[in-house]
């Protein structure tokens, strides 16, 4: 089976937009443990100093600030959070694919505008943490379909999906973001995390030489496969 990129710069015609993963043990465990994980990143988010970064395209955001702290990013671990928030990463870590967890503050009055994410490789699964409100005032929509978050509840779809978010509250919307590898294409496992880190740098290196975007898509590819990301460098 083909793995889609968002790099690749073809049209996603993907199948379907939202997953049910009941039955799946890593998942069913998770399910179990809900009520647990929401207690444990309450608590976590009292610390101080947390390192909460904006998103970097402001292109993406209408209204005030889409926030994350991020415990992993496509296999490359964030030390000094997975510190921070031990237990809470605990009962993530030894799930088959896991390559990417944050915590995703969305502000209030707050708009993610419709994007397709970096590959339909992966489940994207949100954990609410809290939801100031159901539809239509906060919500997801995947490929036209709305969904609230629900307490105790995971949605996972397919981020290759155009979708967007949205918090019209007066209160910040909090959830967790876990990635985990499609069981198909969990033996390259290791390449797809190297080809979306090499596409986020691509994208951090165009934002500040904005003339690239205009070159050829095969120079594109030069650049891109030319910023190959270091171990250490994602969190600095």
């Amino acid at each position: 089976m083909n793995i889609w990129y968002s790099y690749k710069r073809s049209k996603y015609n993907g199948g379907t937009p939202y997953y049910e993963l009941a039955g799946k043990q890593w998942y069913d465990t998770l399910h179990a443990q809900l009520p647990e994980i929401k207690e444990k990143a309450n608590t976590f988010l009292q610390n101080k100093g947390l390192d909460i970064r904006e998103y970097f395209d402001p292109k993406m955001v209408e209204g005030t600030k889409w926030e994350s702290i991020t415990f992993m990013f496509w296999g490359r671990r964030n030390e000094r959070v997975i510190e921070q928030g031990a237990d809470l990463y605990g009962y993530f870590r030894d799930i088959p694919g896991f390559v990417s967890l944050s915590i995703s503050v969305l502000q209030p009055r707050t708009h993610i505008k419709p994007h397709h994410g970096d590959t339909d490789a992966i489940y994207r699964i949100h954990i609410p943490v809290y939801i100031p409100a159901a539809l239509p005032d906060c919500g997801l929509k995947v490929a036209g379909i709305d969904k609230s978050w629900i307490e105790n509840e995971m949605i996972v779809f397919n981020d290759a999906c155009l979708h967007e978010a949205w918090n019209m509250t007066g209160s910040p919307r909090i959830v967790l973001i876990m990635d985990v590898i499609r069981d198909e294409f969990l033996p390259v496992q290791n390449r797809i995390c190297q080809n979306v880190l090499s596409s986020f740098k691509y994208q951090y290196f165009t934002l500040k030489f904005k003339f690239i975007k205009k070159w050829p898509g095969w120079m594109k590819d030069i650049v891109r496969n030319s910023l190959k990301p270091f171990k250490n460098d994602i969190f600095q």
